[in-house]
């Protein structure tokens, strides 16, 4: 079986991912199966053999590959259309999970990924409506929820950033417990000031120093930022960085408070747009693991910002 999920959404495609490698888990408990395959990282043949690697349990295998179109697209064909055997035939007990953190293109590869019987799934970033109607579900599933004016303020002050919004739901969770938020309460608990943290951290990030970078980072959990709240905001203006850098010519598009914006525009030019996709992946991994794991979120975010 082939789940191809891409699109511009990298939030939701997280979240689609998790909620796939969570029903697996359930079904296949041992965990001996799961394996994650980066493209940009890994060789091809790395996948091919992971592929045809038996297993001692009985268990189905998900494999989770990212940057499937860095590979060469004709040998990955050539694997999942073999001339001599179809896949069903070769791989019925491998759900390769694949993931694309990008819009369609021409390529043959995505042609055969989008066709049946492969499942496929495009996350487009979602319309303004569309995005209240998600930040209040997501509200509703933290016991909380929103004046009609709140919710208004709240999306209008941080834009179409998913992963920020999620950071400042559980933030206005975290104060309210239960019950509905008022504007005057969302304007005290989210004010533009909490985003300016990251800028810091990501002009220190641009410039290379790492010293400086994590400096930044320690002061801001020092302040009291959670380490999960920190990765929120840095995946929120890595995104804001890789949107302008993609549509330099539409800053308008990104809605953003003009602070912010100008401070958006001085670091994308210290960044290239495959640094800033790399840095979202690697961002989105950790996430994933921190959800589904015990590891510790502050070593965790700092080994990141070390290895960038």
């Amino acid at each position: 079986m082939i789940i191809f999920l891409y699109g511009e959404d990298s939030y939701r495609i997280n979240q689609k991912i998790k909620e796939i490698v969570k029903g697996y888990e359930a079904k296949n408990p041992s965990g001996f199966n799961l394996a994650e395959i980066d493209l940009e990282e890994s060789k091809i043949d790395d996948f091919f053999e992971t592929a045809r690697a038996g297993s001692l349990i009985p268990e189905k295998k998900l494999i989770i590959l990212k940057n499937i179109f860095s590979a060469d697209s004709e040998k990955i064909l050539e694997f999942f259309q073999p001339k001599q055997a179809p896949l069903a035939d070769k791989f019925q007990d491998i759900i390769f999970l694949i993931i694309h953190f990008g819009g369609s293109n021409k390529d043959k590869l995505f042609e055969y990924l989008t066709a049946k019987p492969n499942q496929s799934q495009n996350f487009k970033i979602l319309k303004e409506y569309e995005i209240k109607s998600w930040a209040r579900q997501f509200a509703n599933s933290l016991d909380i929820d929103f004046a009609s004016d709140a919710i208004d303020f709240l999306v209008a002050n941080r834009g179409a950033d998913l992963w920020r919004l999620d950071s400042e739901i559980r933030k206005l969770a975290d104060y309210k417990v239960k019950g509905v938020l008022s504007k005057s309460q969302v304007e005290e608990l989210a004010a533009a000031g909490a985003d300016y943290k990251v800028f810091e951290l990501t002009d220190a990030m641009a410039r290379k120093d790492k010293k400086k970078a994590l400096a930044a980072l320690y002061k801001t959990l020092d302040g009291g930022e959670k380490p999960t709240e920190m990765l929120g905001l840095l995946a929120w203006q890595v995104r804001n960085l890789l949107r302008f850098k993609m549509n330099p010519n539409n800053p308008a598009e990104l809605k953003l408070h003009p602070f912010v914006l100008e401070k958006t525009k001085t670091a994308a030019k210290l960044f290239s747009i495959e640094e800033l996709k790399t840095i979202l992946s690697r961002i989105i991994d950790l996430d994933l693991t921190l959800k589904t794991s015990d590891s510790d979120a502050k070593t965790a975010l700092s080994l990141l910002i070390a290895e960038l």
